[in-house]
Order: structure tokens, then C-alpha cells, then sequence
């Protein structure tokens, strides 16, 4: 139910970058929302593992002007094999290989469809089609993968530190300006879909 547990999903949700159920009308959607100029709501869905897969989504931001949103498929280990962003400039941005390219521009307010095919074999592969039109065939992935399960959505930049050979007892100065929440960006998902081989 709106504003309830959010069912079947891992959520990463802080004060203020939530993850939620969203009512539209009797549609049930998943919001994310972030405020937090250093953290970043997150929701991951684990899906049955394959070696190849065809995922369905759809994304609707309520802006285009700030924040961003970005949509990761991963193995077990969570290497992130496709990488797709909302950025904050109104682009869809997708990795092909080690290059990011332009998949076009979305609207703020209007859904977009995104359809992709993975193929998770040694030099594997993806294809990816948004709002029903051919956006890339046969790209290479961002890292190489055996097999794929699970898809992430997530506010902010993926984070990589600290590691177990951080040095903590070096001190850091503090982060500015981390007790001011910044403009909202606001995203809503719906419609996941995940077929395995």
C-alpha cells in the first residue's frame, strides 16, 4: 500500500533520500526521493539468475534539472555489467564498454520505456531500446559478467570507498554544507519485468 513496507525490493533509505510506495491513482509506483547532497536513496530488485536476460522497466522523473538517477545490472557480486543514468541535464546516458553515449533526452513528467536484452557470455553483449526505438545493438558491457541478477536504482554516484584498507584514523575534514538538504529530485519506477535463460 502507499506509503507502506516496500515488498520484495532491498532498499537503502535515509531521512533524507527515501525510497517509498507512491500512489497515482490506482497505480502503485516505486519513488525515489533525494535531498541529501552527499547520500542517495537506492532500491534493488534480485531476479532469477541467467546467463542472459531481457528486463523491462519504466522511469518517470518529475525533473529534469537536478539530481539523477542510476540504473545498474549486476552479477551475484555486483559487478555492474550495464550502466544507464537520468543525469542531471535531462540526457539518458548509457556505458557501451567504457564510453558513455547518448541514448537521447527524457521529459520531465512523461514515462520513458526502456526494453534491454543481455547476453552475459564471455564478451557479452546488450541491447537496448528506449520509448520503443533502437537506442544501442550488440554493445559491449561495462564489466564482464557469467551471469546476471538483479537490477539497481539509485540517486547518487556509486560509491567504491571506504574498503576494509581504509585508513581511519586519518582525519578528514568535514563535508560542506551536509546539514542542508538540496533541491529534490524525485523518481518514479514501475513495471519491472525479468526473464531469465
Amino acid at each position: 500500500s502507499a506509503g507502506g513496507i516496500v515488498p520484495d525490493w532491498n532498499i537503502y533509505d535515509a531521512i533524507w533520500a527515501s525510497v517509498a510506495i507512491s500512489a497515482n491513482g490506482n497505480n502503485r509506483t516505486l519513488r525515489l526521493e533525494d535531498r541529501d547532497p552527499y547520500d542517495y536513496a537506492r532500491a534493488v530488485r534480485v531476479f532469477q539468475e541467467g546467463t542472459s536476460a531481457k528486463l523491462s522497466f519504466r522511469v518517470m522523473a518529475e525533473q529534469n534539472d537536478t539530481g539523477e538517477l542510476e540504473i545498474e545490472v549486476m552479477d551475484r557480486f555486483g559487478n555492474r555489467c550495464v550502466r544507464m543514468a537520468l543525469t542531471d541535464d535531462g540526457n539518458i546516458e548509457v556505458s557501451s564498454g567504457a564510453k558513455r553515449v547518448s541514448a537521447g533526452k527524457y521529459v520531465a513528467g512523461q514515462w520513458n520505456d526502456f526494453a534491454l536484452s543481455i547476453d552475459a557470455s564471455p564478451f557479452g553483449s546488450f541491447d537496448l531500446s528506449v520509448n520503443g526505438q533502437a537506442v544501442l545493438s550488440d554493445a559491449p558491457l561495462a564489466e564482464a559478467v557469467l551471469s546476471v541478477e538483479r537490477i539497481s536504482f539509485r540517486t547518487g554516484e556509486y560509491r567504491d570507498s571506504p574498503t576494509r584498507r581504509t585508513e581511519t584514523e586519518v582525519p578528514v575534514p568535514d563535508l560542506a554544507n551536509a546539514d542542508q538538504p538540496v533541491a529534490a529530485a524525485v523518481f518514479h519506477i514501475d513495471d519491472v519485468h525479468a526473464v531469465c535463460n
